[in-house]
């Protein structure tokens, strides 16, 4: 099986589509200042993860960088209601994407490039094909068009490594103060250690790294539906 990184169109290329969309989601962690790290924050997001049930505002309306023991508290009134096996970081967000979206999507959108949203008819047809991982939470979008399709945001679980090999010279080392991960920029040529690749999956996410990755059975599908402002940049794989 091949796999694919999820691109957006550069700026000045021309485009298929007109859409847009402004929008955040419901509940978001701000960056915290640790005394070792600094401020950091990264950008994982879970929208499948509901917080409504948490009494705490700030969630909902975050101020900017928390000191680390307002950070810790936070983390622990969420952590119940995420799935033990999917982290919290700062900067994480949870829940649907709220705000506002205009003009005309293609099947598959990806701006900003750290998230990947599809249109109805393609998670319709994802899924009627039997692909595995697709996890879409319908984005809560308000429009000026009466009839403009549903999107929705596809939730990209950190499963998958980039190979040691390509990282090794980029890596900075994890925090026991904070929690912040091991970190790395993405370097210029990168490939997966294929041992960590979620067997059967066609969407999932890289641990330390916010692209999307779609296998060629992914990609195949939904360019039936014609075509969509993104490149799809082969992600290799090795042991």
């Amino acid at each position: 099986m091949r796999y694919f990184t999820v691109e957006s169109f550069d700026f000045d290329e021309p485009r298929h589509w007109s859409g847009t969309y402004r929008a955040h989601h419901r509940w978001h962690l701000s960056g915290v200042d640790c005394p070792r790290e600094g401020i950091w924050s990264g950008k994982s997001a879970f929208p499948t993860v509901d917080l409504s049930a948490v009494d705490e505002p700030v969630l909902a309306n975050p101020k900017g960088p928390m000191s680390l023991e307002e950070y810790k508290r936070l983390v622990s009134l969420v952590r119940p209601f995420v799935p033990p096996e999917l982290p919290i970081r700062a900067g994480a967000s949870f829940g649907p994407m709220v705000g506002f979206a205009q003009g005309r999507f293609g099947p598959v959108t990806c701006d900003p490039p750290w998230q990947l949203v599809l249109r109805e008819d393609a998670v319709e047809l994802l899924k009627a094909e039997g692909l595995q991982g697709i996890i879409a939470v319908r984005m809560e979008l308000r429009s000026r068009r009466s009839k403009m399709p549903a999107l929705y945001e596809m939730e990209a679980r950190p499963l998958a490594r980039l190979h040691p090999d390509c990282i090794a010279e980029f890596k900075t080392p994890a925090c026991d103060v904070c929690g912040s991960p091991e970190g790395f920029p993405l370097p210029p040529k990168r490939w997966l250690l294929r041992s960590s690749i979620p067997e059967g999956l066609d969407f999932f996410g890289i641990k330390g790294a916010s692209k999307r990755v779609v296998s060629e059975r992914f990609v195949e599908t939904v360019q039936r539906l014609g075509p969509s402002d993104v490149h799809y940049q082969e992600l290799p794989a090795a042991d």
